[in-house]
């Protein structure tokens, strides 16, 4: 448990759980539009923004994202705080004039009309259904389209998905009633042959065979009620844990839907408000059996670009570069002793290091997940065995495992060309900066961690 105050009251809070959860549990109510209880919190909206005091430094973080920790001083009500809720009810009231939850959202602030010309959308980009359809479903039928003004969630082309399985997720999500898709696949599917018409729930994996037979009028079945009733919310959330270590392998390498990753092929999972880091499976394959790895000093801080660690195997070393910065405040004792594990079990025990980020909302959305990281994997891997095929005598096949003693039979120029080409993505970027005349300190050394 952890203890700290939350406008002027003493509270306890369980370790890992949010500014939000905590305020909510002893009926501090803090307004929220972007937040599901279900799903990873997003930060997107803005309005849960409050004053959060630590070591006698005061800033503004996201409630719902932002950890509950010992002694902090959080104030949710603040003249600063007001004034800035009030202002994204106005721009929201803008934006969709007509729908009564941004109404009921605006009139709750004390906001009666916007000064900012209407545009009578009815979809506030609180990204929720975009989210839970690739992160909890594990569809990626939708995503946003467009820029500025004319962003939105859409499907590809503005086609009928073929993708999408119809369970409804986006529009249970949705607070202003904008998504739609659910009822729109009914009637497309409505018009399918017999063996064509499955149930949502054999689409979603509940179920493995099951033809529907009441014209997917879901709202009257009885097979969907029983669903509801026993997940006492939509069914899809039943299998988040699951789906969530479900792997996927993107030209012969893993990638885990729970993490995000870096360029420099480093993964990143938040935990408790930390970001805990290790390699990703490009690096497991190129580099094969670790054999030593060394590391920064607990307590230390790291920055974006400075060695992460160094590590040795099949008789060559290389740097791998932090993508985040912040206070270094676990590292896996594991793998001190055995740093094979680094490679052996490069998602799960052979973790790395942990971070405490100034900003962990903001470090995330700098990171890839979800589609994003997918495309990038599977570039990353077409770019890897072109260079194999042009600068190496191996005969690789796209899609197969890297042979384990890769790194042994490359030549001393080959390995740094590709240590340059994927893994100093970071320090590619540094001399960027300093060529546009911005000032980088450059990385720093590793101290001796023992």
């Amino acid at each position: 448990m952890t203890t700290l105050e939350i406008d002027g009251k003493r509270v306890e809070a369980k370790e890992g759980a949010t500014i939000l959860k905590t305020a909510q549990q002893v009926g501090i109510q803090i307004p929220n539009f972007c937040y599901h209880k279900d799903m990873e919190p997003y930060g997107g909206c803005r309005l849960c923004m409050v004053e959060v005091t630590e070591n006698n430094f005061t800033r503004l973080q996201p409630s719902c994202a932002y950890p509950a920790k010992n002694n902090i001083v959080v104030k949710t009500n603040t003249e600063r705080l007001v004034k800035g809720r009030k202002l994204i009810a106005e721009l929201l009231l803008a934006r969709c004039p007509n729908i009564d939850s941004v109404i009921n959202l605006a009139d709750s602030l004390g906001v009666k009309k916007s000064r900012f010309s209407p545009t009578d959308s009815d979809c506030v980009l609180c990204g929720l259904c975009v989210r839970v359809c690739r992160d909890v479903a594990k569809v990626r039928a939708i995503d946003f389209v467009g820029r500025g003004r004319n962003r939105r969630p859409a499907t590809p082309f503005d086609m009928p998905s073929e993708d999408c399985i119809g369970c409804g997720s986006c529009a249970f999500v949705c607070p202003t009633g904008a998504m739609k898709m659910e009822y729109e696949n009914a009637l497309r599917w409505r018009k399918l042959p017999g063996p064509l018409r499955k149930c949502r729930y054999m689409r979603m994996g509940f179920i493995s065979h099951k033809v529907c037979p009441n014209d997917f009028q879901c709202w009257n079945c009885e097979v969907d009620q029983r669903m509801e009733d026993l997940g006492a919310s939509h069914p899809v959330f039943m299998l988040k844990e699951a789906r969530a270590k479900e792997r996927e392998k993107i030209g012969g390498f893993e990638i885990l839907s729970d993490r995000l990753y870096d360029e420099g092929h480093i993964w990143v999972k938040r935990i408790n408000g930390l970001a805990r880091m290790g390699i990703d499976d490009f690096t497991r394959q190129i580099v094969g059996l670790v054999n030593d790895i060394k590391l920064p000093p607990v307590n230390s801080f790291i920055s974006k670009g400075d060695p992460l660690c160094i590590i040795s195997g099949n008789e060559k070393t290389f740097h791998l570069y932090s993508p985040i910065e912040g206070k270094i405040v676990d590292i896996n004792p594991d793998i001190i002793d055995n740093p094979s594990l680094v490679s052996m079990a490069p998602h799960g025990r052979g973790w790395i290091l942990s971070v405490e980020p100034s900003d962990i909302v903001q470090a995330s959305k700098e990171l890839l997940s979800g589609r994003s990281a997918i495309e990038w994997l599977r570039h990353e891997s077409h770019k890897l065995y072109d260079f194999i095929r042009e600068e190496t005598e191996l005969d690789l096949l796209p899609d197969k495992a890297i042979p384990p003693d890769f790194a042994t039979t490359l030549k001393k120029d080959i390995w740094n060309k590709i240590d340059k080409t994927f893994f100093m993505v970071r320090q590619k970027r540094r001399v960027e900066l300093h060529s546009v005349g911005q000032t980088d300190p450059g990385p720093k050394k590793i101290p001796d961690s023992s």
